[in-house]
């Protein structure tokens, strides 16, 4: 039986870890090696952590560290790491009893390179002990590498981590890490890197098997900031490493689109008002508009929306537009 490291960085995760730690001995799959990463907390997430960490139930590791937020304590993590297997889990979700067994019995014969699962949504607070866990679905899809690649891209398959299953030979021949000095959108980039290295195609069940926790206090889902064009510069590299894959560089200028509408979205529902960087915004989306039309795998209602999202922008933030007196950060680092 294959060992799976499952590595879940925490930062002030109190609230959800009774959740995440069940759902984790709850796991019918049992060859696990639990690797959590205390990212400096300043509530009591490491004294419950240090509380499981002396329990015998599971091979739990814990590793304390200053902040450094999430990509470097998920990388501190993949360096620990010992598995065949990688999964990372977020502490704030819940996953589905058998998600790790069903994950890794998809790569078991060799044939696959990632295995995949669904989500659903599930409201802030909800118990562990209020699910009822049922799952019939058993349709699989298997996509090679230039599919996975062009679907990955424009969301097809999500931009996250963690309903995914990856090889850590892979990661760790190819030296795939986390970009250190992204705050935001981290996981495209490293699933871009793996999903490039592949050699074999991928495996994908139509199951939900995976729990996210929409908190209306994360990041992903709040007012927007200067801290969400790390996702946007993120992304420069994958753009550029796709000028050798030309079947796959439409879908790259796409995501960037997708991401410009995001923010500006997100712009709109905010009191933001630094004109420089809504202009830049608009004008990046502008420049990666024209390649939507060559991506199969988009929406409709996408290929139609985000054409229109500039000239909108331009009408809506009219008078934010024209403040320029804050300057435009030109990097990830320009943050720090």
């Amino acid at each position: 039986m294959k060992k799976v490291s499952v590595i879940v960085p925490c930062y002030n995760m109190e609230k959800y870890l009774d959740n995440c730690f069940k759902s984790l001995i709850n796991q019918t799959y049992k060859n696990l090696e639990i690797i959590f990463v205390n990212d400096g907390s300043t509530d009591k997430t490491l004294d419950l952590l240090s509380k499981w960490a002396g329990e015998e139930r599971l091979n739990f590791t814990l590793i304390n560290q200053e902040n450094k937020g999430i990509s470097m304590t998920r990388n501190v993590g993949l360096r620990k790491a010992t598995g065949d297997y990688i999964y990372f889990l977020d502490p704030d979700d819940i996953i589905f009893p058998t998600l790790i067994e069903e994950l890794v019995n998809m790569l078991e014969d060799d044939k696959y390179d990632y295995s995949y699962c669904k989500f659903t949504r599930i409201r802030d607070g909800k118990k562990y002990e209020d699910f009822n866990f049922k799952n019939k679905k058993d349709k699989f899809i298997i996509l090679n590498k230039t599919d996975t690649l062009k679907r990955f891209l424009v969301h097809n398959l999500r931009w996250c981590v963690w309903n995914k299953l990856f090889k850590a030979n892979i990661i760790k021949d190819n030296n795939i890490f986390f970009q250190e000095d992204c705050r935001y959108g981290e996981d495209a980039y490293f699933c871009f890197e793996y999903f490039k290295h592949m050699t074999k195609p991928g495996i994908l069940t139509d199951k939900v098997l995976y729990y996210y926790t929409q908190r209306k206090s994360s990041l992903t889902h709040s007012a927007f900031n200067e801290r969400r064009l790390d996702c946007y510069y993120s992304l420069n590299p994958i753009v550029n490493e796709c000028s050798a894959m030309p079947e796959i560089v439409p879908y790259a200028h796409a995501l960037r689109a997708m991401v410009a509408c995001e923010m500006l979205y997100y712009i709109k529902k905010s009191n933001y008002s630094n004109g420089n960087v809504i202009a830049q915004i608009i004008e990046w989306q502008t420049q990666d508009v024209p390649y939507l039309k060559k991506c199969k795998y988009i929406s409709n209602y996408m290929r139609n929306l985000i054409p229109l999202v500039p000239k909108i922008a331009k009408i809506l933030l009219k008078k934010r537009l024209k403040n320029k007196s804050l300057a435009l950060p030109k990097s990830m680092s320009d943050f720090n």
